[in-house]
């Protein structure tokens, strides 16, 4: 399970050197490792972080229903993953996706 939660935390990491349409597809492949782990504050907070990332990118290619698909379940999974930092991006995203 850790090489699964190691893979996927390289995949989000890259994703910000990537172009937006490749960062799509290596956040939604972390996604898929990542929904392959128990569930944990680890997992939650990286897969927060994955759909966070994935909302934003979403949004800067013009797909608003996805952007806010990923938005919510990323900001579900900041809640429950009890991991602070991800709260904070989660709640400061809120003001960009929530009209």
């Amino acid at each position: 399970m850790q090489r699964l939660l190691d893979q996927a935390a390289l995949l989000i990491r890259d994703a910000r050197e990537l172009s937006p349409e490749q960062a799509v597809g290596s956040l939604k492949e972390a996604v898929g490792l990542l929904e392959a782990v128990r569930p944990s504050k680890e997992r939650d907070g990286m897969m927060a972080l994955a759909y966070l990332r994935l909302a934003q990118v979403q949004r800067q290619l013009g797909r608003r229903n996805e952007a806010e698909r990923a938005f919510m379940l990323g900001y579900s999974y900041a809640r429950s993953s009890r991991e602070e930092r991800v709260r904070r991006l989660a709640e400061k995203l809120s003001g960009e996706f929530v009209s």
